[in-house]
């Protein structure tokens, strides 16, 4: 998640989580018969509450409050939810207009394809995703332990480096993660 949703959810929780602990810390106290506590609850007129709720102006502050949590949740709401899906790309192109159109998912298979002939890779994906309004194409490669990173790095540089030049000019970012597989250290018997 990017920094700024990641700040709203946590001091959004964080405030909840402090409202729900003053609310239920009263509530014990209260419940318990801790002196202040219950003397704060005692002065609470009840006609009042009912007042409030006849008068004109509650509606407003109700209506207020609606407002207020669908312009906090919503933006919560859509910063959570993970499309995964990438829009076509605009490239520049050989068409009429001198642009095309190309799914970011297609370059990620044809590098997925390229890199998995390699015999040094064990296993080779790579995936066009969008995280939080981000556009992203990730590449995922395992190597075999007797490989070296010299070796594995080059490779995997090379197309990198390919495809941040197909996708120059647009905001796709580009990701190559490499695992490399535990080494298998014979059983001593």
């Amino acid at each position: 998640m990017n920094r700024l949703p990641a700040a709203v959810h946590r001091s959004t929780t964080a405030l909840l989580g402090l409202v729900l602990l003053v609310v239920g810390a009263a509530a014990i106290a209260w419940n318990l018969g801790v002196q202040p506590v219950v003397d704060w609850v005692e002065r609470i007129d009840n006609d009042a509450v009912g007042s409030f709720a006849d008068s004109g102006w509650w509606t407003l502050v109700l209506a207020g409050i609606v407002l207020l949590t669908l312009v906090w949740a919503v933006p919560l709401i859509v910063s959570a939810v993970r499309p995964g899906t990438v829009d076509d790309l605009e490239l520049d192109g050989s068409d009429e207009t001198g642009a095309m159109s190309i799914a970011p998912k297609l370059i990620a298979a044809a590098v997925a394809d390229e890199l998995d002939g390699e015999p040094m890779f064990t296993s080779v994906s790579a995936r066009a995703l969008d995280d939080r309004s981000r556009r992203i194409i990730r590449l995922e490669a395992t190597a075999s332990p007797e490989r070296t990173y010299p070796e594995i790095a080059a490779k995997v540089g090379v197309v990198t480096d390919q495809i941040r030049d197909a996708v120059d000019g647009t905001d796709v970012h580009v990701q190559a993660f490499v695992h490399l597989e535990p080494r298998k250290v014979p059983s001593r018997r």
